[in-house]
């Protein structure tokens, strides 16, 4: 994963800012539970799937964390993200870090598209179809974000 500590600092700042969320970071290992928790909810537009609204202990923080990776393993993406752990976030493990950043970066930016695209494609259908539109595009979500992935990779 390619990109100096500094840069990935300004991509979490920059999702926190397109997301409107009152946070900044300045190192990467501000980006905790709250942060992922945040963006989780402001992306997706749900809140995060057995959460401890009161966390009281670092158990709790990775307890968090790890809901939202679920979820997204699970729910979203349907690919394992095995190799990010709540725990390794809620312990500043830089890599995990920017992994999971990297996955809210990819969605945000395939959410983004999607609602730019459905917006043109509304225009088009009158009575109804777009709904069933919208529903099939979804069901691509986890191959579309992949492909993504996959691009992002071969750029850097």
């Amino acid at each position: 994963m390619a990109g100096s500590d500094a840069e990935w600092v300004t991509i979490a700042n920059n999702l926190l800012f397109k997301c409107h969320i009152h946070l900044r970071i300045h190192e990467l290992q501000d980006c905790d539970a709250n942060v992922f928790i945040a963006l989780y909810q402001s992306i997706l537009g749900e809140k995060v799937p057995d959460l401890i609204v009161i966390p009281r202990s670092q158990e709790d923080d990775a307890h968090n964390v790890q809901a939202v990776i679920d979820s997204l393993a699970l729910d979203y993406l349907q690919v394992s993200l095995s190799h990010i752990t709540g725990e390794n976030i809620v312990k500043g493990d830089k890599e995990s870090i920017k992994n999971l950043l990297e996955i809210f970066d990819g969605l945000l930016e395939y959410l983004t598209e999607r609602i730019s695209e459905t917006s043109h494609e509304k225009s088009k259908f009158k009575n109804g179809n777009l709904v069933w539109f919208t529903f099939y595009d979804v069901s691509l979500l986890p191959f579309i974000f992949l492909c993504i992935f996959l691009h992002r990779k071969q750029i850097h």
